[in-house]
């Protein structure tokens, strides 16, 4: 695994309605954009020029999208020729709803608690991305957020150490590697995997407590209530 990752791009959105629907508007900021500066905040939940529109707490701790564990949210461009094949339109950095594209590190790679220095800030990886149904508004069809989870096309969210002044060029160096080496790839495995408990993944300190309680059950709902079918 490289000790560094080439960001290549960063981006951000405010809430704005995504579908507008009869019975109410469905508001996303996964509509995100790339950045055209050098350089933002991160702050300890956020990039500057970027919000979350559904922040409502979650039975396991946390929120629906956001909060501390999940501040910022990566994705591999390496995986955006598939992404464009399943869509059947080319896409690019931002589709996905991620703040930082990156080239060098997959999900087989990157491992839950490893610790990136991006700029000035510290972050720290907390779980794979669970695709939600706005995902598959985006993507056109709720079924295709299937294919990211057994694909495992998902990134990964990271908690914010240590905030500071990020650029949206360069490089992230992959500055502590957690010792239990459990990848994001072997916990999504684990999640689409519903008929089986992993309490010995849901023990690992750096992961999202809302992801290790999902692991310490059976029969879970992993589609945040809405089928993954059209």
């Amino acid at each position: 695994m490289s000790d560094e990752l080439t960001i290549v791009s960063v981006n951000v959105s405010m809430p704005k309605v995504l579908l507008r629907w009869p019975g109410g508007d469905v508001i996303s900021a996964i509509d995100k954009q790339p950045v055209d500066v050098e350089h933002l905040e991160l702050k300890q939940v956020n990039l500057d020029g970027d919000e979350q529109a559904d922040t409502r707490p979650t039975p396991g701790g946390g929120q629906v999208h956001g909060g501390p564990h999940a501040a910022v949210y990566a994705f591999p461009s390496e995986h955006f020729p598939r992404i464009s094949e399943l869509v059947g339109g080319v896409v690019g950095p931002g589709f996905m709803g991620e703040n930082v594209t990156t080239r060098g590190v997959d999900e087989v790679d990157a491992c839950i608690g490893d610790v990136w220095r991006w700029g000035d800030a510290l972050l720290q990886i907390s779980a794979p991305r669970g695709p939600c149904y706005k995902l598959g508004i985006r993507m056109g069809k709720q079924a295709l957020r299937t294919a990211m989870r057994e694909e495992t096309l998902v990134g990964w969210y990271l908690r914010v150490l240590a905030p500071g002044r990020v650029p949206a060029t360069g490089r992230i160096v992959v500055e502590e590697r957690h010792p239990a080496r459990v990848s994001v790839a072997e916990v999504q495995r684990a999640i689409n995997d519903r008929q089986t408990a992993y309490p010995h993944l849901s023990e690992l300190a750096p992961l999202t407590p809302s992801v290790a309680r999902v692991l310490r059950v059976r029969d879970r709902d992993i589609f945040g209530g809405v089928p993954e079918r059209d």
